[in-house]
């Protein structure tokens, strides 16, 4: 019930204002830790030395950096054994890394090794616990194609066809029916084709059957990904 000032009934120390986004912005605007949140992207996680080797920056200072990641609720840390092993805290800060990919100027290529990795991460890679570049677009393609992605948008949330479909796409790419509150699709904007792939349900569904299947492997030490001969046509499947 509003009160004759317009708040709501309780007082003003039990209400919360309009959130602050200057917190995660001031845990993300630094080259070190944007490169530590961009490596832990794809459902990552990877222990606080070789963190500190992707950043460039010693052991003591890479510490720094990941306690100011910590206190932004932007990762989580493990304890195994005397190793730390972080990762992002959850899908919405995924989303965020992602999408302020999208904003970024692109880093100068200065090596084989980084034009390389750089090729590979643009023609396919995990984003959170999905799909994106062009194997991520492709699928999402597919599932337009198949209309079960109908209005595929970024920020979309698309719920699963009544009844459920049973056909060659489904079976191909091991979609199951919903389950639970997650969305069953979502599109997730793609920082390298600047479209939405498809996260959500399907996403992982779809990250998790290629992988079961043997139709794609991931490259060490990155997130990119590669069709093995098998997955070729198998990702291909007609509509």
């Amino acid at each position: 019930m509003l009160s004759a000032r317009g708040a709501c009934s309780g007082t003003i120390d039990d209400m919360n204002g309009e959130p602050d986004i200057a917190v995660p912005a001031r845990a993300l605007g630094d080259t070190a830790r944007g490169l530590m949140a961009s490596a832990l992207l794809g459902h990552r996680q990877i222990p606080a030395g070789e963190l500190a080797r992707i950043a460039g920056v010693t052991a003591s200072t890479a510490s720094e950096h990941l306690h100011v990641l910590l206190a932004a609720g932007l990762v989580s840390v493990e304890h195994r054994g005397r190793g730390r092993f972080y990762r992002l805290a959850s899908d919405d800060v995924a989303r965020v890394v992602e999408a302020l990919q999208v904003l970024a100027p692109r880093r100068e290529v200065r090596s084989l090794v980084q034009a390389t990795v750089s090729a590979e991460l643009s023609a396919g890679r995990t984003c959170y616990d999905h799909l994106a570049g062009d194997l991520g677009l492709h699928v999402a393609d597919l599932l337009v194609a198949a209309e079960l992605a109908s209005g595929l948008d970024v920020g979309a949330t698309l719920t699963a066809p009544h009844p459920f479909p049973d056909n060659l796409v489904t079976q191909t790419l091991g979609l199951l029916p919903p389950l639970g509150r997650r969305p069953w699709i979502r599109g997730c904007l793609d920082w390298s084709g600047r479209r939405a792939h498809v996260a959500g349900q399907v996403g992982a569904q779809v990250l998790s059957t290629l992988e079961a299947r043997g139709w794609m492997v991931r490259r060490p030490s990155t997130r990119a990904v590669v069709l093995t001969p098998a997955g070729g046509p198998g990702v291909a499947v007609p509509h």
